[in-house]
């Protein structure tokens, strides 16, 4: 996961905390910083990325 870079910083709607979200452009790995860094899914951009995180936070945080 090292190679994935930050692409951005979003809220999550449960507790109103922001977390940096990370993004592989190769292979489409997505993480959240959540407990450590979270797999949460392939996507198929950053903004894909970042809109899967917000969604993640809103079921995980």
């Amino acid at each position: 996961m090292s190679w994935a870079s930050v692409i951005g910083t979003v809220t999550s709607p449960s507790n109103g905390k922001k977390y940096d979200v990370k993004w592989n452009s190769s292979d489409g790995d997505a993480y959240v910083s959540y407990a450590g860094w979270a797999f949460i899914g392939n996507a198929s951009s950053a903004n894909e990325a970042l809109s899967m995180a917000v969604s993640w936070l809103a079921s995980n945080s």
